[in-house]
């Protein structure tokens, strides 16, 4: 089974990373982003948008890293979808999708023309990969959400009692506050 190796390759992505104190994912996502060399952009997106298809996206380009997210979530949860998506990008999990021919069918069901709406930098014929929960196998998936609990996990230790805390202790810990 896939699950020790994951979890070895996670812990160990765990260990590399020094998360911000007090914790801010935002911080988290300009940190990541400066150890990579390579801008990150978060972009909230209507709810409607995502809904039914995804919670969070990564748009992988030449030149800049999208996570999009839903806008009217609440804050711990854009936190999940962020450390979810961040996840992806620090278990390599972009060098496992192909890159799609510019000639070719797409392979995505994800309209790159109409990203445009929430991403006016993002140049359509720039993107290396549009990375979903859709677009993962089930070790990437595992991988990522993984990442991301240990992330949200290892912050809220620390933290004092705030609701924002309760509230991701709730989901990620199982814990009733």
């Amino acid at each position: 089974m896939f699950r020790t190796a994951s979890k070895r390759k996670v812990r160990k992505a765990l260990d590399n990373l020094t998360l911000p104190d007090p914790w801010d994912s935002r911080k988290l996502v300009e940190q990541i982003a400066h150890d990579r060399g390579h801008p990150i952009v978060l972009s909230p997106v209507p709810q409607h948008v995502m809904e039914g298809k995804v919670c969070g996206l990564w748009v992988s380009s030449d030149e800049t890293d999208y996570l999009l997210y839903p806008e009217d979530s609440p804050s711990w949860h854009i936190d999940i979808v962020i450390c979810h998506e961040l996840g992806h990008m620090l278990l390599d999990h972009d060098l496992e999708i192909p890159v799609p021919a510019k000639s070719g069918p797409p392979t995505t069901s994800i309209d790159i023309e109409g990203l445009s709406a929430w991403l006016p930098g993002l140049d359509p014929d720039a993107v290396r990969g549009i990375l979903g929960r859709s677009g993962f196998s089930a070790r990437s998936e595992y991988e990522a959400e993984y990442l991301a609990t240990l992330i949200i996990d290892r912050a809220v230790e620390d933290i004092q009692d705030t609701r924002h805390t309760r509230m991701l202790n709730t989901f990620v810990r199982g814990e009733d506050g």
